[in-house]
Order: C-alpha cells, then structure tokens, then sequence
C-alpha cells in the first residue's frame, strides 16, 4: 500500500444511490476513488493507471461466481477487500473469507459505519500479511536448516569430522565467499559428486 495518506479506493457497487452515498462519506477524507464500475469484471479487464489500495463492493447477492472473482484479485494483487451486502448466507460468508475478503458486512450500507469498517479492514489486511511473511520466513528457515543439515552430513562423511567442524567450516566458506550458510549448503548438494574421492583408475 501507499506510503502516502491518500488510499486509492476502487468502487464496485451494483446500487447507484448507494455509490452516491459512498462518494460523500469519502468526500475530504484519505480514501480517493480513482475508478468506480458496476461490475467485477470491468475491474478484472481495467488497465490500472493507479495502484489501488483498497476495493469498496456494493453487492446485491455474494454467488459463488463472484466471489471466485475476489479471490483471482486478492491472488494476482493483494488489497483490502470490503463487502457491504443483504447476503448472510453462512456459504456466502465462508466463501468470502476464503477470497480473502478483510470485511464482510452483511447488514446493508451505513454512511455513519463507512469509516471505521475501512480502517478496521485496512489494520485486518495488514496483519494477516504480516502474519503471512512470517509464516513464509518459517518456512524459509525451515527449509535452510534442512538443506544446511544435508550438507554438514556430505562434510562430515567425506572429510570424517564432527559436526561442529563441519559447520564451522561452513560458515567460514560462506563467510569468505559473502554468501548466506543455506545457499552454500544449497551449492554443495548441487556439486556434491565434485566431493566424492576420486576413484583409482
């Protein structure tokens, strides 16, 4: 998102007074509508100009088809996604959060709630990707480790260290070659036959 306080909104609404209303609660507010449609699919053929921060969507019904919609975008560009609806189908809800929606609100549009629902959903969004990076760093770790496991193991059987030696060789290589532990261990697999003792001709 925008460093800058302006929060680039795209409108979708399929009720025109109710994108009436939606333009004057975000009169002289952060919130800058840079495109407004009537349908999802005008969003998914724009060529966007502006970065859009955050997607505003008036919708009648949440059917599956739309809402499958939602989650292409949320895929393709990770945004806050707020849903005013009449729609409290429980499979409608669930289907919402799988696309990725940060809010669903299911008891119409209010201009008084416009704000603090937008705020709400931005904080919301954003700690679910913060928790999303962290569980990907897990996971990097996790793999690094294992890999970096692998090739203490190759060192240790081809030089008859201990484990400490190998490691500590390791480091010291990536150390000298300015280069992460995971990656050189990563090489070592990669060329692991380069270590093997040459066989006697």
């Amino acid at each position: 998102m925008n460093s800058v306080s302006t929060i680039n909104t795209i409108v979708i609404s399929e009720q025109p007074e109710v994108s009436a209303k939606l333009n004057t609660a975000l009169a002289e507010t952060d919130y800058k509508i840079v495109f407004e449609g009537s349908t999802l699919q005008e969003l998914l053929s724009l060529n966007w100009q502006v970065e859009p921060d955050l997607i505003i969507a008036v919708l009648n019904t949440s059917d599956s088809q739309v809402l499958s919609k939602f989650k292409v975008i949320n895929e393709q560009f990770p945004l806050p996604i707020v849903i005013f609806t009449h729609d409290d189908r429980d499979d409608a809800i669930e289907q919402a959060i799988q696309a990725g929606v940060s809010a669903y609100i299911v008891d119409g549009f209010r201009e008084d709630r416009v704000l603090p629902i937008l705020r709400t959903a931005i904080a919301r969004f954003r700690q679910y990707q913060s928790m999303q990076k962290h569980i990907k760093e897990l996971k990097t770790s996790l793999a690094d480790r294992k890999v970096i496991d692998k090739a203490k193991g190759l060192i240790m059987e081809q030089r008859h260290c201990s484990e400490d030696e190998a490691y500590r060789l390791l480091r010291t290589s990536a150390m000298n070659q300015n280069m992460r532990l995971a990656q050189l261990a990563q090489n070592i697999l990669a060329t692991a036959s380069l270590l093997e003792p040459k066989k006697n001709a």
